[in-house]
């Protein structure tokens, strides 16, 4: 018992040393919103997710459904690696905006520190466009 618990950590600790390079790797290279003129893309990292959309002021907040056959509005295209992106043509201002992951779960930008009210009295990531 004690050489396979022994085994088990040495095979174990080389795994955790490889997620948490990896976790290393995309903190600070992930940057969302990322502004150039008046596109901006978004960011999101989920290797898990089915789908990942921006909803937000500019689109009326309208993620769709796709169980109905409704289009899904802000649909981000998932990278290999996971990372999934849109690019946004905005006008300058204050825009308002979070993620739908799998068509339910509204979740904050992980990497935007700007957080406004959202029209429900909730909270909502804020872009500035310049």
């Amino acid at each position: 018992m004690k050489k396979s618990l022994g085994r088990t950590i040495r095979m174990a600790v080389p795994l955790v040393a490889l997620a948490l390079a990896a976790c290393a790797a995309l903190d600070g290279a992930v940057e969302s919103p990322a502004i150039d003129g008046g596109t901006v893309v978004f960011r999101y990292f989920s290797s898990s997710a089915r789908t990942v959309q921006v909803a937000g002021d500019w689109n009326n907040w309208s993620a769709g459904d796709a169980g109905t056959g409704e289009v899904l509005v802000g649909l981000m295209e998932k990278g290999e690696d996971g990372l999934w992106t849109i690019a946004v043509d905005l006008p300058p201002g204050r825009h308002r905006y979070w993620f739908v992951v799998n068509e339910t779960g509204r979740v904050l930008d992980p990497v935007n520190p700007r957080v406004t009210e959202d029209p429900w009295g909730g909270k909502a990531s804020l872009c500035i466009v310049p």
